[in-house]
């Protein structure tokens, strides 16, 4: 889940413009907008659940969290105001999109899998993703070298 109090809340004109200055310097394109974001966490209300994710923010080196899981077992945090908690930050967005279901000690967990909805979904919007070992990376800034 999102830390409320990190700096990737954007409510200042200093920290956008601090964000816009690195975007500058690594030399990244913006591929989303509000609304483009916006578009997405509607969209994610017909899937069959929010997929969890790892982000990567542009002013950070790592990944958070800095692992996923196949299959993990929690939803994805999507945020109903996209600007709050998505946006001018994200670098990019890699979504696992199956959910592990615990069923007991005793018993396999039931693996649910919404990919083929979240490819429609993201095909649908005209949003910028690559599917990659399982999981499928949405950019919100690339580099000419980015391969989408």
């Amino acid at each position: 889940m999102l830390d409320p109090d990190h700096v990737y809340l954007l409510t200042d004109a200093k920290q956008k413009k601090r964000i816009r200055e690195i975007l500058t310097e690594r030399g990244l394109a913006s591929y989303m907008n509000d609304t483009k974001w916006r578009e997405l966490c509607r969209g994610l209300d017909k899937v069959p659940f929010r997929p969890a994710y790892q982000v990567k923010y542009v002013h950070a080196d790592a990944p958070e969290p800095v692992e996923l899981q196949y299959a993990p077992t929690y939803f994805g945090d999507w945020a109903s105001t996209p600007e709050s908690r998505l946006g001018l930050h994200i670098e990019w967005v890699k979504i696992a999109p199956r959910y592990s279901r615990y069923r007991g000690r005793l018993v396999t967990p039931v693996i649910q899998d919404c990919s083929s909805e979240l490819i429609a979904l993201l095909a649908r919007l005209r949003l910028p993703f690559i599917e990659q070992g399982g999981f499928v990376v949405l950019y919100g800034h690339g580099s000419a070298s980015t391969s989408i």
